[in-house]
């Protein structure tokens, strides 16, 4: 038997070449692509081991639970809610590693040195005059803009009195000379100031108040535009300046001190979120110890204390206690977005001799419509004037600024709109019809009027004594350690992801930058904490205050479960272990970010009073469970696609086997006639088959670690061991049905020519018809092509998918887009094997029929038809088994999108088509061997043998 089988080889080595050629490009194929979806499946896993985790696992808070997607802000949205004790029985849950409480305090109104020297701008010579300071205030990457009311400097060389003090019935005023005016009549003189502004020594020895405000309009909404806060100076006999609009509290004008230079405090306010934390537990979770750029770290003793320095603005130095003041860790950058360029002129004309006497009113249009000379313009951004005050803070050891109140915004309401994007509510009316309070501290903020949501203020004014704070140290927020990077950047605490533009539109009005928070507290976006105290002081600050919020301070604790190096069954598991005991000691809210991703909502901001228009923008939110989404995916896909490689492999293998079984029917006959049995016969052709497999197996087992480094593709030892008996199985099943039909094989019938009964057909008058009827008379070899060929166009389309939902967020979000980047050649690689074998076998197909027929394609040249239209027919029969192919694997590769995504987007019609339309010109192009091979077709031997 062996050597029987050994003799076939040697002397049928196109037909053993043949069939060990498919078996060897089945098999290394398989293996090489097996290595590459195993890659793909590493790539993935590894990407996810590295991105899948933040720096905590579990978020406890006291709200309601927040569903599939986490708001940046649902870490601070509560102003308290947990105890210290249920945050001690946090820490105590066996797996925790590090449990991290926060404690929101709210809003804090720094007050940053916004000062204007306009020394350069007074005329020495001239007896009185009058400075412009005009602020022009942009935010919303310029797009809301103020045009401001100005700041007046009146400077005179004429005595100036100021205000000493109010009299006890508070009916008159006592100036600095002991002159008495009636409050009433001052005021009237001033109408909306309540009076009191300094007094001018005329010639005449007449005294004219200097009114402090000029007033356009007295309607609310107007008091940023209309009204101009007026300063007297005096300009003294030895060149220095003098206030006079301030009262002296007793004291002689002399007490006020002269300055060389006149520099002007123009308001500005900065807010910045204040929150308590444990010093400890942020240096285990997040090394916040190691982002410290000035200054020092926290400590667990740090807590309020009597402040060293005033932070009011009186130019008196104070004579007691100057208040509390409130220790704290403060951001390097508060990452905010305002310009103030302020424009400085010196009104000419006659204009500052009308000042003194004129009334609030009549001094709006006297110094509005005065002429003036050409301004200087100075530039100011308030990150800058923040960092400049921080630097000032740690280096003169002063209070980092005073606060008059804490104030707490409240989550801002969405509505959700019908093309799935969320509308933010705007603010309704005006910023003091919502608390006076809140609008009589953040008085001083340029653009407060283009909020979008409300709060509540903690004041600290009325209070024994005043507040500040005081930063011990600073630090960076961009250099805490970021375990899941990019794709876990909406659950950085201290570093969030801003909003980006989400269409083209916004993007160009943002120019293509985030859209970051201005002055306004109650603006969009909200604000991280960048301010950080103990929780020690915290707790000092609420019992100071009274705060209901004492006896559960805290906002919300950050966990972080110990024992978790990768993101397996294992992994989740422990973490929901932990987050069942935490709901089970404290009854609190928990929600599950291990495996979370950053995802990007739409959100619709609605247009702004101060110009902004409407913007459409990207909102960052964590989607839970994204890993394991991820993971499932590609597990899924990678399953399907070494199914379509096997079925393609096996039908390829299976084709070349079956046809060299048929070419030798006569062989086998005559072996039958010398009286082989067919239990003998079919293990000969199975022996055959089998050792060419073999062979073919050894070979590719060779070949397949080198193939897999030229295509970047890591194929194990083991793996390519694999080819030996997978390409013997792949023989032996494709070569098990021949076998059956030899072993059936009878001598008399196999010998003799078989007589086939005439049919009545209709008739053929085209090309195509005749193809088609070729492609009808042997449906299981066209439907071996088919099939192939749908392997590879089911695999290009749900390859294809997978790429573009991945690019899209598959899973919505960037750990997804993550694993595409890194996933997507090897997949490639891949898909174009399976497509390859799918074409390779319809070129069998057609090569097969080619050969089988060549009898026919020799009567068809003999009796005239050219060779253009037998290779047109060749076409035909390329495009019918093409086209029945793409149908089959264009069905199959959306149903397993399906499957895989979950969906059938309305894209992927487009993609579909293409898909087809490419495999149909590759099946053309497979034509073309067995169109070169009619061309050699012996016309006269083949005619001779029928």
């Amino acid at each position: 038997m062996l050597r029987m089988v050994w003799s076939q080889l040697r002397h049928t080595r196109g037909r053993s070449l043949a069939v060990f050629t498919a078996v060897l490009v089945a098999t290394t194929g398989f293996t090489v692509l097996t290595g590459a979806a195993s890659t793909s499946r590493l790539v993935a896993r590894g990407s996810v081991d590295t991105q899948f985790r933040a720096s905590y696992d579990i978020l406890v808070h006291p709200s309601a639970p927040a569903g599939g997607l986490l708001d940046q802000d649902l870490p601070t949205a509560a102003y308290g809610g947990i105890s210290l004790d249920q945050w001690r029985r946090i820490e105590g849950v066996q797996g925790v590693e590090v449990a991290a409480p926060l404690a929101v305090l709210g809003i804090a109104d720094l007050r940053p040195d916004l000062r204007v020297d306009v020394t350069d701008r007074v005329d020495r010579s001239a007896e009185r005059q009058v400075i412009e300071i005009a602020p022009q205030v942009s935010g919303d990457r310029a797009l809301s803009t103020l045009t401001a009311a100005p700041t007046y400097v009146y400077v005179s060389r004429r005595p100036l009195i100021p205000l000493s003090r109010i009299s006890g019935d508070r009916r008159l005023f006592v100036y600095a000379d002991g002159t008495r005016v009636d409050q009433a009549s001052s005021a009237a003189e001033c109408p909306g100031t309540g009076g009191g502004g300094a007094l001018e020594v005329q010639a005449d020895g007449r005294r004219l108040q200097v009114c402090t405000t000029a007033v356009g309009s007295f309607e609310p909404a107007a008091r940023r535009t209309q009204v101009s806060e007026v300063q007297a100076y005096q300009l003294l006999w030895d060149d220095t300046f003098r206030l006079a609009s301030v009262i002296t509290l007793g004291r002689p004008a002399s007490a006020v001190p002269a300055t060389a230079r006149l520099e002007i405090q123009l308001p500005a306010v900065i807010p910045a979120l204040v929150a308590g934390i444990d010093p400890a537990a942020e240096t285990r979770l997040v090394g916040l110890d190691r982002a410290v750029r000035q200054g020092r770290y926290l400590t667990g003793s740090d807590t309020v204390d009597p402040a060293a320095h005033d932070t009011s603005s009186s130019p008196f130095s104070p004579t007691g206690p100057v208040g509390l003041t409130l220790p704290v860790l403060a951001a390097t950058d508060l990452a905010v977005d305002e310009q103030i360029d302020v424009a400085v002129s010196r009104l000419t004309g006659r204009t500052a001799g009308r000042v003194p006497g004129a009334t609030t009113e009549a001094l709006w249009p006297l110094l509005r419509d005065s002429a003036k000379e050409p301004p200087q313009t100075v530039e100011h951004d308030l990150a800058q004037l923040y960092r400049a005050r921080l630097d000032a803070a740690l280096t003169g050891r002063t209070p980092l600024s005073g606060v008059r109140a804490l104030l707490r915004p409240r989550p801002q309401p969405h509505a959700p709109q019908p093309d799935g994007t969320a509308r933010v509510l705007p603010r309704s009316g005006e910023p003091g019809s919502t608390d006076p309070a809140i609008d009589d501290v953040w008085r001083d903020s340029w653009l407060s009027g283009g909020g979008v949501g409300t709060g509540d203020p903690m004041s600290l004014e009325g209070q024994a004594q005043q507040w500040s704070l005081t930063a011990v140290g600073s630090f960076a927020p961009e250099a805490l350690d970021s375990v899941g990077g990019a794709a876990q950047q909406a659950l950085d605490l201290y570093c969030r992801a801003p909003p980006l533009g989400a269409d083209a539109r916004t993007r160009d009005l943002l120019g293509d930058r985030p859209l970051l928070p201005g002055d306004d507290p109650l603006g969009y976006p909200h604000r991280p904490p960048h301010l950080l105290t103990t929780l020690t002081a915290a707790n000092d600050l609420h019992a100071s205050l009274g705060s209901a919020s004492a006896a559960a301070p805290l906002s919300s604790v950050r966990v972080r479960v110990a024992g978790i190096d990768r993101f397996d069954e294992v992994a989740r598991e422990r973490v929901r272990l932990v987050a069942d005991e935490i709901v089970r000691r404290t009854g609190l809210t928990v929600e599950i970010v291990l495996g979370g991703s950053t995802v990007r909502s739409p959100v619709l901001l609605p247009a702004g009073p101060l110009g902004r228009p409407d913007l459409t923008l990207l909102e960052a939110r964590t989607r839970t469970g994204v890993a394991a989404e991820i993971v499932t995916a590609v597990d899924r896909k990678n399953l399907l696609l070494l199914g379509l490689l096997l079925v393609v492999c096996t039908l390829l293998v299976g084709n070349a086997v079956s046809t060299a079984v048929r070419t030798r029917r006569r062989e086998l006959a005559i072996l039958a006639c010398l009286g082989w049995p067919g239990r003998r016969l079919s293990l000969l052709v199975l022996a055959e088959t089998t050792a060419l497999g073999l062979a073919a197996g050894l070979l590719g087992a060779a070949v397949a670690q080198p193939l897999g480094r030229l295509a970047d593709v890591r194929v194990s030892g083991t793996v390519a061991l694999l080819c030996v008996p997978l390409a013997v199985l792949l023989t032996a099943v494709a070569g098990a049905w021949p076998a059956l039909q030899a072993a059936r094989t009878r001598s008399a019938a196999a010998l003799q020519a078989n007589a086939v009964r005439a049919r009545r057909t209709a008739a053929l008058r085209t090309v195509a018809a005749l193809a088609a009827a070729n492609l009808v008379r042997t449906p299981a070899r066209t439907l071996v092509g088919a099939v192939s060929l749908a392997a590879g166009v089911g695999a290009v389309t749900l390859i294809a998918a997978a790429l573009w939902a991945f690019n899209d967020g598959m899973v919505g979000s960037l750990l997804g887009q993550a694993v595409s980047v890194q996933v997507r050649g090897v997949d490639l690689l891949a898909v174009s094997g399976v497509l390859l074998f799918g074409v390779l076998g319809v070129a069998d197909v057609l090569y097969l029929n080619v050969r089988e027929r060549a009898a026919e394609f020799a009567t068809l040249r003999a009796i005239g038809w050219p060779d253009a239209t037998l290779n047109r027919l060749l076409v035909y029969e390329a495009l019918g088994v093409g086209a029945l192919g793409c149908a089959i694997g264009v069905g199959g590769g959306l149903g397993s999108v399906v499957l895989l995504v979950g969906r059938v987007d309305g894209r992927l019609a487009a993609l579909a088509v293409a898909v087809t339309a490419a495999a149909l010109v590759l099946t053309v192009l497979a034509a073309l061997v067995p169109a070169i091979l009619i061309r050699r077709l012996p016309t006269a031997v083949l005619l001779g043998e029928q």
